[in-house]
């Protein structure tokens, strides 16, 4: 198919400049039709289409587990990346003394499931961050003797992309499992959990992903799935959970994480949503967002505006932030103008996806440049 076809699943174009994915993207045409189907066979028919729906959340899953790398018995759906981090932080058996090292400053959701557990004499480490780029030096000296490390895949702020490779080995190197928040890569970079040997990853799938909001996915690595208690469980925890048994007894896999009743609506749309991504391919997801995002840089230096965003190769992201003068007046400009961005940090915040292109760049720098001339 040419871009224009894809770009025609989303309705948003025709009057925003949507440069904010690393917030909450729009949902492609497609999905939006996944999701009003099931609603209407549930309206028609209450629960007789329910084989479907259930073939429906397992090529969601298949189509998860390829976008993460991974094999579909070790994804999970969740309502969000807290819930999966939540897991992780709730799961281990923690003892007084123990440390979990987290990336610091980033966001919330990283830290807090952590933080939760104080009240067992579980104590945090910081893992300090400049302008979102992880210090893997510290990181090297830090994570030795924690139980656990935790880091985000790009910095939400600035874009700065986490070496994952570098950091799932010091962990292992040191004895730590090691658990990432994958919500500002899954969907716009790849990734290959199997291959990054990492222990856990949480991903919510309304960012990159294009999905619904309220819906996450949860990687659980199988060498690491013994370290994992079920903290939540019920009847779609178990083996034959249609059968509605009264024996007690887990799934092997991610399944068991999953308790009960889903969102299935959420989930087939989101299904949708993946099935894009891979008519697309990922390579070429990419490759078109980094396009766009340099053309965006090239056209601030030229306006002498700074890109606090890495632009080296391994280092960018999605995500492209710059300074501005004006950054409030800047931000309330765009958004009445149709460009839709994020205030982050005191600087404005741009993330693309593959269906943008040279004309919606033009346009962006029109009505920057208007508000600068003022």
């Amino acid at each position: 198919m040419d871009i224009q076809d894809w770009r025609g699943e989303f309705a948003v174009t025709a009057d925003t400049v949507f440069f904010n994915h690393a917030a909450v993207s729009p949902l492609p045409r497609r999905a939006c039709l996944a999701g009003h189907e099931v609603f209407a066979e549930r309206w028609r028919r209450a629960s007789k289409d329910y084989m479907r729906w259930l073939a429906l959340v397992a090529e969601a899953r298949d189509r998860a587990a390829r976008l993460l790398g991974a094999a579909a018995t070790d994804v999970a759906f969740t309502g969000n990346t807290s819930c999966g981090l939540s897991l992780v932080a709730a799961g281990l058996a923690w003892q007084p003394g123990d440390r979990v090292a987290v990336t610091w400053p980033d966001f919330p959701s990283v830290r807090f499931p952590f933080d939760n557990l104080a009240r067992l004499g579980v104590t945090v480490v910081e893992i300090p961050k400049h302008d979102g780029v992880v210090d893997m030096e510290a990181a090297a000296r830090l994570i030795p003797g924690c139980r656990l490390a935790v880091a985000s895949t790009v910095d939400w702020m600035t874009g700065a992309a986490l070496d994952c490779a570098a950091f799932v080995g010091l962990c292992r190197q040191s004895g730590a499992l090691s658990c990432l928040d994958a919500i500002q890569s899954l969907g716009a970079l790849p990734f290959d959990a199997s291959a990054l040997g990492v222990d856990f990853v949480a991903a919510g799938c309304h960012k990159w992903q294009l999905g619904p909001m309220g819906l996450g996915i949860f990687y659980v690595a199988p060498a690491a799935a013994p370290t994992l208690a079920t903290v939540l469980a019920g009847w779609r925890s178990m083996r034959d959970e249609e059968r509605l048994g009264e024996a007690f007894c887990l799934k092997d896999g991610a399944g068991r994480f999953e308790p009960g009743t889903q969102d299935i609506t959420a989930i087939a749309a989101y299904g949708e949503s993946l099935a894009l991504l891979e008519e697309v391919g990922m390579e070429r997801v990419g490759q078109r967002i980094f396009a766009v995002t340099r053309g965006l840089a090239e056209g601030l230096a030229e306006r002498g505006l700074t890109v606090v965003s890495p632009q080296g190769a391994g280092q960018c992201s999605g995500i492209l932030s710059f300074a501005h003068p004006d950054p409030t007046g800047l931000f309330t400009h765009l958004e009445a103008a149709g460009v839709a961005a994020s205030p982050r940090g005191g600087r404005i915040r741009l993330s693309p996806h593959f269906y943008n292109d040279h004309t919606d760049v033009a346009r962006f720098f029109t009505i920057l440049d208007a508000f600068d001339r003022r």
